[in-house]
């Protein structure tokens, strides 16, 4: 098995995330970017309880549309975007108009960031 570091699938390019590979010209040529590293996830809360849902992020990353990936892991939640802070530089960046979608027994939209923490 041979390990890489990115694989790039037409103007896809899914990467760990934990670096951004600016230099590199697959990168610099692709137009989606798919990562996991943060696995993000999303706490919503009523005051009274409080649910927290993996997600799915999408957004921007300098002009190339960004899909964050999940957890696949049933036991491991990921980070909480609405409360800790982030790892993978991708996302050291304004998010509140990331969309997020939540993971359960499909996929739902939730809308963006900044109208769920509100």
């Amino acid at each position: 098995m041979e390990v890489k570091d990115y694989v790039r699938i037409g103007e896809i390019i899914l990467l760990h995330g934990h670096v951004i590979p600016e230099k590199n010209k697959d990168f610099k040529d692709s137009k989606i970017i798919i990562m996991g590293h943060e696995h993000p996830a999303i706490s919503i809360t009523d005051k009274l309880k409080t649910e927290s849902y993996k997600c799915f992020l999408r957004g921007e990353y300098k002009s190339k549309v960004l899909i964050v990936v999940p957890s696949f892991n049933l036991v491991t939640e990921g980070t909480d975007i609405s409360k800790e802070e982030l790892l993978s530089p991708f996302l050291h960046q304004d998010l509140k108009d990331f969309m997020v979608f939540v993971v359960s027994d499909k996929v739902y939209d939730f809308g963006k960031l900044k109208n769920i923490l509100k």
